[in-house]
Order: structure tokens, then sequence, then C-alpha cells
């Protein structure tokens, strides 16, 4: 008999949760200086998907349970227990299961002074296939999920691991910190690093000012930023890496590599798929590059190593200010046009090759323009080199 009686208790309470009913949950209240805490504890049937709505720190972790168990600890600033209740009870804590998605909401009672706050805990089985989170202020992570997720909030880190498919997440201020996430990646924050390690597919990373990091991307990745240095390495697409201010750092790219810097250096090792990079100060450093390859400087160096085995598509280094070194393999098919504008000097191009003819112009009086010419093993492809008041230095890549 009171198996029958626990058994008609156990559907009732189903019941009531997926009628968007949580029935009260004991929670201890203690009193910390000027603070009362509340905890409470609970848990309703997962389905599909979740949705998370709250006012303060979030936390999400998937495990093996069946249900959705979730703890919420909260604060609130009061003169008696009586009141801290009563606040309890204005701050509403709902949850249920509606169709196919488990919904948990943390309302704000609107206090003015009570400095109301709350830390939630959802423990949703890791099969999920959908979470959406969204909270009024405070750091959110999410980890071990199957599914898609989207985070948003409106100013705190977010930290996001292990997740199976796509992720979506946003900060109005804070650091965004995400690792081996099985589909394509978004994220914006208004203020703060950025930082990704393993994305199964495309990744496009925002900032407006901070830094980015990002490695192990299989497809396409897109870097931004207002204001800080850039960091990629393993990709397996192409890149485009743009900042205001700041260095910008690539290794190891397949595709196309874009970068582009309002001040700051460039630095990019083995992108045979081609590269393009400017700056508006400091010096453009690329190694093991192919394919079209296009550097631009305005008051600084270039130094570019032609990876070998590689064929060169046209290409174009210029500088205004600086030195322009080269380094061509011996058998590289490629041909030469290379002119200093402003030169007191034939000297000021040299070249390791007998095919490529140095002349200088001597038709006019002051500073006069030095060029250079010539086909390497028949010639190929146009390598442009120009420089205005610099010097230029065409080695051989032994």
């Amino acid at each position: 008999m009171n198996g029958e009686i626990k058994m008609r208790a156990a559907k009732l309470l189903t019941g009531l949760l997926a009628l968007g009913l949580m029935l009260p949950v004991a929670g201890a209240i203690r009193k910390e200086g000027r603070y009362w805490i509340e905890e409470k504890e609970s848990s309703i049937p997962a389905g599909t998907k979740l949705r998370i709505t709250s006012i303060g720190p979030v936390l999400v972790a998937g495990g093996s349970d069946n249900n959705i168990r979730f703890k919420v600890t909260r604060r609130v600033r009061a003169n008696t227990q009586r009141e801290a209740e009563q606040l309890f009870a204005d701050a509403s804590l709902t949850a249920a299961l509606q169709n196919e998605t488990a919904v948990i909401s943390q309302e704000d009672p609107h206090c003015r002074r009570c400095n109301f706050s709350a830390y939630l805990e959802v423990f949703p089985p890791r099969r999920t296939q959908q979470t959406v989170i969204d909270s009024e202020g405070g750091s959110l992570t999410v980890r071990a999920l199957e599914g898609r997720v989207n985070a948003s909030t409106k100013g705190g880190a977010v930290t996001i691991e292990e997740i199976g498919r796509s992720v979506r997440a946003n900060t109005a201020g804070g650091g965004m910190f995400l690792r081996s996430i099985g589909g394509e990646v978004l994220c914006d924050t208004a203020g703060g690093v950025i930082s990704l390690d393993g994305s199964g597919s495309d990744a496009t990373l925002t900032t407006s000012g901070g830094s980015i990091t990002a490695r192990n991307v299989t497809g396409i990745l897109r870097a931004e930023t207002a204001g800080g240095s850039i960091t990629a390495e393993k990709i397996g697409g192409s890149l485009i890496a743009e900042t205001s201010g700041g260095s910008i750092h690539i290794s190891d790219v397949a595709g196309r590599v874009s970068a582009e810097t309002a001040g700051g250096s460039v630095n990019i090792t083995s992108a045979p798929g081609g590269v393009r990079a400017e700056t508006a100060g400091g010096k453009i450093n690329l190694r093991d590059v192919a394919g079209a390859v296009v550097a631009s400087n305005v008051t600084g160096s270039i130094q570019v190593y032609f990876l070998q085995g590689q064929p060169l598509q046209g290409s174009v280094l210029e500088t205004n200010v600086g030195s322009i070194d080269v380094w061509l393999p011996a058998d590289l098919k490629v041909t030469i046009e290379a002119i200093v504008e402003l030169a007191n000097g034939a000297r000021r191009i040299q070249s390791d090759f007998a095919a490529i003819r140095v002349r200088q112009n001597s038709e006019r009086f002051g500073p006069t323009a030095v060029t250079a010419d010539g086909a390497l093993n028949g010639g190929g492809p146009v390598l442009r080199i120009l420089n205005t008041a610099g010097r230029i230095k065409i080695q051989r890549l032994e």
C-alpha cells in the first residue's frame, strides 16, 4: 500500500512540473553580516532543450542523470529574517517542462537597496541538444553538453567547454574562454580577451578591446579586435585577422591569410595558401609562405622567406621607409621587378642571383631611382618589390 501511495505522489509531482509549476522547496536561510543567504535545490524532468533566464551568474554542467537538477544560492540585505523571506518570495523562481523544453527562470525582486543576487547551478543530461542561457549580469560557465549552446550575459566572463555542436556567445563586458567546441563558434564581447582552443568548424571572434588567441580551428577563422594582439595557430581554412592596434602572430594556416593592423608587427609562419599582410607601423616577418603574397608596410621593414617546393603567384612587397629582405629558393620560377625610388647609390638593391640586373637611373640630379629585374629559372609569376627610400636585398635560400 505504501508503495502505491509513493508512486501516485511521484506521478503527481511530475504532472505539476510538466504544467509549469514548481512545488515549494525547503531552503535553509542563514545570516552573514547584514546579508541573508538562502539555498534551494530541486529537479525537473529533462527535455531535448533547455532554456535558462537569470539575473546573475549561471553554471551549466552536463551529466548522466535523466532529470535536470538545479541549485540556487540567493543573497539579500535585510534588517530581519522575515523581511529577507519576503524579498526571497518576491524573487520568483520557476522551473517546468514545456513540451520538449525545460525552462528555469530566476526573476529580479526589483528592490532598490536590498542588493539581491542569485547564483544558479544547473545539471542537465549531457545529451541535451540545445541550451539557451540569458543573464542580466554575471559570469556564465557551460560544459559537457552534446548539443548547441547559445549564451548571453549583460556583463561578465564566459567560459564554455566540451560542447558537441555549435556555440554562440556574447557578453557586454568580460573575457571569453572556449575549449573543445564541436561545431561553429560565434563570439562577441564589448571588452575583454577571447581565447579559443578547438573548433570543429568556422569561428568568428570579435572584441571591442582585448587580445584574441585561437588554436586548432578546423574551418575559417575570423578574428577582429579594436585594440589588442591576435594570435592564431593551426587553422584548417583561411584566416582573417584585423586589429586597430596590436601585433599579429599567425602560424600553420592551410588557407589564405589576411592580416591587418593599424599599429604593430605582423609575424606569419607556414602559410602556403597565400598571404596579405598590412601594418601602418612595425615589422612584417613572413616565413614559409607561398601562393600570392602581398605585404604592405607604411614605415617599417619587411622580411619574407618563400617556401621551397611550392609555386609562387603574382606578389607585391612594398614599404616607404625601411628594408625589404627576400629569401628565394634556388629553383623557384619567378620574374623579379624591384625599385628603390629615392636612392643614393646602386647598393640600395643587392642580389645573390646573377640573373637579376641592378641599374641606377643617372638622368636627374639628387637621389635617383635604382631598379632591378630578371627571370629566375626561366621566369614565372612576377614578384614586385617596391621601396621608397630604403633598401632591398634578394638572397638565395639554402
